[in-house]
This record gives structure tokens, sequence and C-alpha cells, in this order.
């Protein structure tokens, strides 16, 4: 679906962050933001505003050049926050080669955000080799695809090439860079209709997108060009603009409530849920589809409604387990932004740990440790542990791979989960925690030191960023009503 499910990936990071920071200090500083732009060449180029709620928060500058071979893609975003009195200034930058049909051959991603990552990504046949840069060092690993996947900037191209008319419908093979999500995304063309452009009314052939449970539509053109898009459940939106437009500064006064956005509210509290030991929610407006809902405290009693048990883990009552354990390997593995096996993390993990050879007791070393190493800093980022572990700073993402990386290191089976966190008995926010595998997998939180985590931790999706990116299709549309807790 364009990019838009790369913006909405991006803004919802942001929002995660934005309240448990808040929880945890205060501002401190705003950052001064230097702006710095591609080198237009010949070639197709667009320049687009990105819109929450008729608010701008930024912009895309997308640069298509066809080839025999296939296509080149430039794209530049740019999204501008103020979050806790900063301004928080998120830009990603990629270049991509397609191949003639239009599928993805290979990309190289940048984000900055304060410092600079970068990712790279070729497809050979069914398989992605990605391989992420940190400290000037690669990590490389392959992820397997079930079909060689097209690209988010040449959907246009493809509903053109494809001769696509009113009444069609398509599924295709969709990749994201910025998310490294790979999925079927399913393309609905409609007939022509009129839609408010800023004010100005336009005629456009609607074409209705569906990707991992994120619903757009796109306006097009005679000619296949983007006349607007929109993910309504968001409230978000994509307008080509004039480069002048685009590029014009966002000042405080028009900075989208982000907090506010993207918390779910409740209509009765509950008490501060460290001082539960079970808590019984009803999820309502969202289906249980590609979610993990299900764990060893965690409890799917009913899918309509959605109803989910949690209950606290009792630590006295587990096995009496010594790392390195051997259960589980599969969650002892590197990754490109889980470097478990290098020394550096190895041997940080041991400098916390000690002697210590219980692995709950070094468990509950690590999530101390790592909560008292990362100062409390909101940021944007596709996190990897070693750069956590330079940089000394991060939000709930930063903290989780890091100690993700950690307890690997040292033999104790972690996963990383991803959903909602209860933190003052009115709200939920967005949120990542781990878990470790102690007999069970003992849900634990590094960001606020909880071993084990409390029960108004709400699991949506386990793994890495590409299965995370799942969660955002409740984005906006999930409703928390609380049913039973015992204190």
């Amino acid at each position: 679906m364009r990019k838009i499910f790369t913006y909405i990936f991006i803004v919802a990071v942001l929002a995660v962050t934005t309240f448990l920071i808040l929880q945890i200090r205060k501002p401190q500083h705003t950052e001064n933001v230097v702006q710095d732009f591609p080198s237009l060449q010949d070639g197709y180029e667009e320049w687009a505003g990105i819109f929450i709620h008729g608010e701008r928060i930024g912009y895309s500058f997308t640069k298509i050049s066809r080839a025999d071979t296939g296509l080149t893609v430039e794209n530049l975003t740019r999204m501008t926050l103020i979050m806790m009195n900063q301004t928080r200034t998120l830009t990603t930058h990629v270049f991509a080669h397609t191949d003639r049909d239009f599928t993805l051959k290979d990309y190289s991603l940048e984000l900055r955000n304060g410092g600079s990552q970068r990712v790279e990504g070729t497809i050979t046949g069914k398989q992605l080799k990605l391989t992420s840069y940190t400290q000037g060092r690669p990590y490389t690993q392959t992820i397997a695809l079930k079909e060689k996947p097209y690209f988010p900037d040449a959907i246009e191209q493809v509903i053109k090439a494809k001769n696509l008319k009113p009444g069609d419908k398509v599924s295709i093979p969709y990749f994201d860079p910025t998310t490294q999500s790979s999925a079927t995304a399913n393309i609905s063309m409609h007939g022509t209709e009129q839609v408010d452009v800023m004010g100005e009314t336009k005629t456009g052939t609607r074409v209705e997108l569906s990707f991992m449970g994120i619903n757009s539509v796109l306006w097009l053109d005679n000619d296949f060009k983007l006349i607007k898009e929109s993910s309504p459940a968001m409230g978000l939106e994509i307008i080509p603009l004039s480069k002048e437009q685009a590029l014009a500064e966002i000042t405080p006064d028009k900075a989208f409530d982000l907090i506010t956005f993207f918390s779910v509210k409740l209509d009765q509290p509950t008490p501060n849920p460290q001082k539960l030991s079970y808590l019984k929610v009803e999820m309502q407006d969202i289906s249980t589809e590609d979610l993990d809902l299900e764990d060893d405290y965690q409890k799917l009693v009913s899918v309509r409604p959605i109803t989910i048990e949690s209950t606290l883990p009792q630590i006295a009552a587990l096995p009496l387990l010594k790392i390195p354990i051997q259960e589980h390997k599969e969650f002892l593995e590197s990754s490109a932004y889980i470097q478990c096996t290098d020394r550096r993390i190895i041997d940080k993990a041991r400098d916390m740990i000690g002697d210590e050879k219980r692995a709950t007791n070094a468990a509950a070393k690590l999530v101390s440790g790592v909560y008292y190493l990362l100062e409390k800093n909101p940021t944007a980022s596709l996190p990897s542990a070693l750069d956590v572990l330079q940089m000394k700073k991060g939000d709930c993402n930063e903290h989780s791979i890091l100690f993700t990386a950690l307890a690997r290191a040292i033999g104790i089976p972690t996963k990383i989960y991803v959903g909602l966190v209860n933190l003052d008995g009115y709200a939920y926010y967005y949120h990542a925690w781990c878990a470790v595998w102690l007999g069970s997998w003992v849900p634990v939180d590094p960001t606020f030191n909880q071993f084990p985590a409390d029960v108004g931790h709400l699991k949506l999706k386990e793994g890495e960023i590409a299965e995370q990116a799942v969660v955002l299709k409740v984005v906006g549309k999930l409703k928390i009503k609380t049913l039973e807790y015992t204190e």
C-alpha cells in the first residue's frame, strides 16, 4: 500500500515510547535539527505531505527512474514531532532496484534519528539476505520468502502494468523494507469518484489495499499518479504537494498529540497493575487473526468476545534450572539485530550476572542490569543490541533487544513480546518487553525493572520487528474493558 504502512509503523514506534519515557524522567532540552535533502536528478519525482487528522507531520520525496532491467527507486521520508518539549525528527532514506516485473531485487535503507543505522537486503529466488551494519561491522541473516515480493513505491506501476480495471481484484506478495515485513497485499479496483484533497474536489480511480490487516485507499489519476492516499482507521493521509509546501517548517504549535491518540483508555480504571495477581480484560473491535494472544501466563478464554486472563508468575514455584539451558535452542540464536554471540555482548552479560548459575537469579540480574544501564530516552529506530550497548540509551524497544541478546548470550532462551501495558490504571499504551524460559515462559520487563512483568502487560505478538509490525493493525481500533481482577 505504497508507503503508508511504513508511516504507520514509524509513528507508532514514536508513540509507544513517548508515554513510557514521560513516566520515567522529565524533559531536559530541545534538540536543534538541521535538514538535508537529496540532490535531484532527471526522472519522475513526487513530493508529498504526511498528515494525521489534518495535521502535517512530515513529507515524503520519491524519485523513480526506469531502465531496461527494471526500476530504480529512491524514497526519502522525514517526520518531525514535538515530544516532551523536544523536537524529534526521524528520517528514512531508501534506495531500491526492481526487476522488469517490478518485483524487488535489492535495497538499502538508512534510518536517522540522532544516530544513523543502515540495512541492506538482496533477494535471490525466494531468499532475502538481510545485512545490518552495527558500528561499521556487518551482521547477516537469511530470511525465507514465500514468493518474490513487490516494492511499496512500485504499486502504481504494478496496477498500470497489469492493466487493472474497476471490479478487478488481485493479491500480490509485498515487502516493506522499513519494517522488513513480507506478506500478501490485496488490491481491489473500483470506479472513479470525487475526493476532497485539502479543500479541493478532485476525481480519481479508487483503489483499496489491505496488507497485514491495515487497510488504505488510493485515488489515482488517468496517468496512474497519486491524488491522495488514506488509512481511515489511523486518520493518516498522504497528499502530493509542491516541494515548497512539503518542506515547509512544522512549528511546535502544530505538533500532533501522539500520546492521546495512541492510548487505549479504560471506561473504568483498575488498581495499580503491580499490586494485582490476576486480571481479566475484554478486547473489542479487533480480530485474533495473526496475533499471539496465548502463552504460559496469558490465556485466551473466549474469542467472541476476545477475553484475556493474565496471571502473575510465581517465581518461587519455578524449577531450579542452571545456565546454560538446553531447551528451546531456537531462542538462543543470533540474528542481524540480536548479536548474542558477539564477545562484547557475552562479556557484558557475564559482568552483570557475575558467578550466578541459577537461571532465575541470572535473569533477574539482567533485568535490573539493563534497567540501570540505559538512559530512558525516546528513540525511533531499528534497534541493534550492540548499538544499544554502545549508546546506553533508548526506550522499550532498545531495552528489550539488549536484554534478549544478553540473556541468550548466557544460555537463557528469550523472546521479545510486543503489545500494550497498563501503567496508571486508566489506559493502555503500546510497549515491548521480553519472556525468558525458566521452565515456563516468564514475562519480564527491563524497561521498568519488573521480574516478573506485572499482569498489566497485554501481549499481542511475539518476535522481532517483522513480526511485531502485525500489531499495527489494531492501532486506532482497539478498545479494552476490564472485567475482573484480584489484588
